[in-house]
């Protein structure tokens, strides 16, 4: 039974001191949702129709009456039944006056709309092309009036960069040199130790580009301090590479895309490579960064520095457990691994792939190092910190962080501000699977196969993940091993791939190795982009603004790729909040499992799938079956204290104060700057000039812990503002980060040659019978394919929990799948 049904069931609400209910009034009040009048869509009539069936003739008591009247709302909101919410609140409360207070509490603990609310928070016809209109104008702004730099000075400004270039490097080699004494007196021990927590991996190249940029900013800075005029007057510095031999080496005939990203784009080959810089919705440098390029943002008014990033976390988060009972737990895992084909920003590292102390032990430190690396941006944790100091001593003063590695334009030219690098190409190209780079590519492929297929290890006769070394797998993506689940995902689409590669093998025999690599893996692509764009985004945005993202108004237009540093720094972290503590696992016969497990006793540990043959299906179907946290400000404490924790201790990493913390580091805008960039859409004509105008948008309890620990709204953090926001009807996220996650996936959509239902019958694109085989593609029926094979039947939507009515678990042989005949001729 659906939980909304289960919880209006009749016989939870009787007992005594019961009076009749108005099941005639109620059954008025439902039809109307069901009016063409109405001009609204129902998604779940039957069991709106069963509540009602549910309720007749029901006696229940007062109190009793008042708590489900908010989940008949609630039903009746997710619904978008706007109109019928309303009218029938004030019915409720004009009848049982006491509700209204109890009816406001149980949906703000719901995180459901009040219906006065949903004139603000619900998106209109329009919301989507006055976005992209917005998105646009902004992208097509020319850079406003600069001030001419005399030779001279500006040779005089780059001296000063290269000078601090200089001490940069010379203070490195004087950390590695202390590291390396140290090393040798306490032996390895500690230093391997040291490694657990951490998923980073030197790139040499990232933290050489971050200083050739460096160069330039601090000379923008230089001029601007010397000159007296603003940094974004500064033109443009550095130079212009020869670009002609990057459009000579690409083949824009083929159907095949390039591993770094490169060749997608006919006019700028290099959009989208691997290792280019990140863009921008709100260019504004000045919206960012205190000094405007690269210096962390201030109290807009006051100028004094914001608050600890941990100490917001403490003040705002929750270490508390509100599912959203709709959505999957697999919603979290996906979202994972899809970062993992989008993002990865480098870090400052050591060549041994962790990162430079800045604090005097590795996580927290009781101080911070008098000599920590230039680019040490360390937390401070209040001396109070009910988690890390809960005796009131401070002994915990410092979490450590490094900042991310920057680098410069494509056309070499220097950015106004710092702009960080993407380690991963800027497409959704599963680089998750394959790799970023022509060397990972190659070191990830069994070239003996003659098949295309990718390399895999034998564990039990299950075809795992290439091995490193000892419980250490490889993958397109270096993260691999943070988490279990993450390691599952990986697995399963290796397996697809080599499955397809078998397939194709079947139907056009005697080709050759690098023929049935290539198109296996622009199928596996095309699968993972229909399954994002109709399965994912959908339950995350809701179904109407997924709709428009891939409406074909907006077609193929040859722009600039990148990921928006506001999708990868705030958005798209919001999956942090969807985390459950405890991995739940399901054996074959629908037990709990006694090897389900607390999440912070897996980092850096997939030793699981090795060391227990049931667990990669247990695991699966506990996915299937746990719902997701809901998005808000409730976090599992694995991750708000317990982080990537050492061996044997109790305390990790607070990751919701790493996100803050990353924010500011990247130059994200305040949250009310974001709120502003989409106010033609939501209702909002001026930012906000004070905290009670973020309700109702967030919820007044959470509001008043912002207003606990910022001086002023402006500078409210963009990424704990939108993930407190309440959600959009029938989605995860808020307005805000809804938002920014349609702009992105859009983008991303419009700006990709190769994606996967452009160019039909075309040379570069699918034909019309291969898009109708992969349009069939599920991740139901990927699963069912690449499981342990105990997994036969699953609901066909796998990001919505299974129920008897609407997502009904069928046999798997009644997915459908890619006939491969059907494929031919590739």
């Amino acid at each position: 039974m659906h939980p909304i049904v289960l919880a209006l069931s009749v016989q939870d609400y009787t007992g005594p001191g019961k009076e009749t209910f108005p099941q005639t009034a109620l059954r008025r009040h439902l039809g109307c949702c069901f009016n063409a009048e109405e001009n609204v869509e129902c998604r779940r009539i039957q069991i709106l129709k069963q509540i009602v069936g549910n309720l007749h003739n029901a006696q229940l008591n007062a109190m009793k009456t008042e708590c489900w009247i908010a989940w008949v709302l609630t039903a009746i909101v997710i619904e978008r039944c706007i109109k019928v919410a309303r009218e029938m609140f004030a019915y409720f409360t004009s009848r049982i006056p006491a509700s209204r207070k109890l009816l406001r509490k149980a949906t703000e603990k719901w995180l459901f709309f009040m219906p006065q609310d949903l004139d603000a928070l619900s998106v209109d016809d329009n919301f989507f092309p006055k976005l992209v209109k917005r998105f646009e104008s902004e992208a097509s702004k020319l850079s406003g009036e600069e001030v001419h730099i005399h030779e001279e000075e500006l040779q005089d400004a780059l001296r000063v960069g290269r000078e601090y270039v200089e001490k940069w490097e010379q203070l490195e080699a004087q950390i590695s040199e202390e590291n390396r004494k140290k090393g040798v007196n306490e032996g390895t021990t500690r230093a391997t130790g040291s490694r657990r927590y951490s998923s980073k991996r030197h790139n040499p190249e990232a933290m050489a580009r971050s200083k050739e940029a460096a160069i330039y900013l601090v000379a923008r800075k230089y001029l601007s301090d010397r000159l007296g005029i603003p940094a974004e007057k500064i033109g443009d510095l550095g130079r212009l590479p020869n670009t002609a031999s990057d459009r000579q080496a690409c083949d824009f005939s083929s159907k095949f895309r390039n591993i770094d990203g490169t060749c997608n784009n006919i006019d700028i080959p290099l959009y989208g490579k691997s290792g280019t810089i990140f863009s921008r919705l709100i260019a504004n440098s000045n919206e960012g960064y205190d000094d405007g390029i690269s210096t962390i943002r201030k109290s807009k008014l006051t100028k004094n520095p914001l608050p600890s990033a941990r100490l917001v976390s403490s003040a705002v988060v929750y270490n508390d457990s509100v599912p959203n009972p709709a959505v999957t737990l697999l919603t979290m895992q996906w979202g994972q691994f899809l970062d993992h084909d989008l993002t990865s920003t480098p870090t400052f590292t050591k060549s041994d792939g962790t990162e430079f102390a800045c604090c005097s032990t590795n996580i927290t430190g009781t101080s911070v190092l008098t000599a920590p690396h230039p680019e040490c941006l360390p937390i401070a944790i209040p001396s109070n910190d009910p988690t890390y100091n809960p005796s009131s001593i401070g002994q915990q003063t410092c979490m450590n962080f490094i900042r991310s590695t920057y680098g410069n334009n494509l056309d070499g030219t220097a950015p106004r501000t710092r702009s960080h690098i993407n380690a991963l190409t800027h497409w959704i190209d599963a680089s998750n699977v394959y790799g970023s780079t022509a060397a990972k590519a190659a070191s990830l492929r069994n070239t003996t196969s003659g098949r295309g297929k990718l390399k895999t290890s034998i564990s039990s006769n299950r075809q795992m993940l290439p091995l490193l070394s000892a419980n250490v797998f490889d993958a397109g993506d270096h993260r691999v091993n943070e988490q279990p689940l993450l390691t599952i995902m990986h697995t399963l689409w290796v397996r697809e791939h080599n499955r397809i590669a078998d397939n194709l093998y079947t139907v056009a025999p005697n080709q050759t190795d690098e023929f049935y690599y290539q198109h296996a893996r622009r199928i596996v692509i095309a699968e993972m982009q229909h399954i994002i764009y109709t399965e994912y985004l959908p339950v995350i945005i809701g179904p109407d603004l997924a709709a428009q993202v891939m409406s074909s108004e907006y077609g193929y237009y040859s722009g600039n790729p990148a990921i928006f540093t506001e999708f990868s720094t705030a958005a798209y972290r919001m999956g942090h909040s969807q985390v459950r503590s405890f991995i739940r696992l399901f054996d074959r016969s629908g037990r709990v499992s006694k090897d389900s497990y607390f999440l912070s006793d897996s980092f850096m540990n997939p030793s699981r799938l090795l060391t227990n043959v049931n667990f990669f299906d247990d695991a699966l179907r506990g996915l299937l079956q746990v719902p997701a946290q809901a998005v808000d400000n409730c976090f599992a404490d694995d991750i708000t204290s317990q982080l990537f924790k050492p061996n044997g201790q109790r305390l990790g990493f607070d990751l919701i104060a790493l996100n803050i913390q990353r924010g500011r580091d990247h130059g994200l805008p305040p949250y009310v700057s974001m709120l502003y960039y989409l106010a033609s859409n939501f209702l909002l004509q001026t930012q906000p000039t004070n905290f009670d105008h973020l309700v109702p948008r967030i919820p007044a309890e959470i509001v008043a812990s912002l207003r606990s620990v910022y001086e002023t709204v402006y500078d409210v953090d963009l990424y704990i503002g939108g993930v407190a926001e309440k959600p959009l009807p029938n989605a995860e996220l808020g307005p805000t980060f809804a938002g920014i996650f349609a702009l992105q996936f859009l983008n991303l959509r419009r700006t990709d040659r190769f994606f996967y239902n452009y160019n039909v019958n075309q040379p570069t694109g699918f034909n019309s019978a291969q898009l109708a085989q992969i349009q069939r593609v599920s991740l139901a029926r990927i699963i069912c394919d690449n499981s342990d094979r105990s997994i036969t039947t699953i609901q066909p939507k796998v990001f919505r929990t299974p129920d008897d009515l609407l997502n009904k678990p069928i046999p798997c042989t009644n997915i459908f799948g890619i006939d491969f005949y059907k494929m031919t001729p590739l």
